[in-house]
């Protein structure tokens, strides 16, 4: 049975998203990455991306959305490169998605939550708020990450 992943990562991790994108076909589930970039009119009209931060107002869409994704996901795999850690959008990301699935299965939600290392990553610091979650790290490895993606996220 195929179920959603929803992949949390840094923006400044793009060229290792590329060997992850690799990896994530040799697996049989949707694993969905989400962009956090705002849209933004120049003044010749034409339309680019900016990255937008956490706390700004045009940040809220971006929340809802991706609020609406984790309730179609059962997992979080979150991305760990060299600056994963001072990430705000992947600590919200953890967060959040830890709390609504804490709600549907107390003391369960951490197993719904792995952290895995980028390539060439090894020595990556992991978000604050997937430290305090306990949850155990993943190699890159495609064998590990299809393991746990085939452990039970029905608890």
């Amino acid at each position: 049975m195929a179920i959603n992943v929803f992949v949390s990562f840094n923006h400044t991790d793009q060229k290792q998203l590329e060997a992850f994108n690799s990896l994530k076909n040799k697996t049989k589930h949707v694993l969905e990455f989400h962009d956090h970039s705002c849209k933004e009119i120049s003044p010749e009209g034409s339309e680019r991306l900016v990255a937008c931060q956490i706390n700004e107002v045009r940040s809220k869409p971006i929340k809802e959305e991706i609020i609406k994704k984790f309730e179609q996901c059962s997992k979080l795999l979150v991305l760990i490169g060299v600056e994963t850690y001072k990430d705000a959008w992947a600590e919200w990301e953890i967060n959040n998605f830890y709390k609504m699935k804490n709600t549907l299965s107390p003391g369960n939600a951490w197993k719904m939550i792995r952290g895995m290392f980028l390539e060439g990553c090894e020595q990556g610091v992991a978000p604050k708020a997937l430290e305090c979650r306990s949850t155990k790290r993943l190699t890159w490895d495609p064998e590990a990450l299809e393991k746990w993606l085939n452990e039970d996220s029905e608890l």
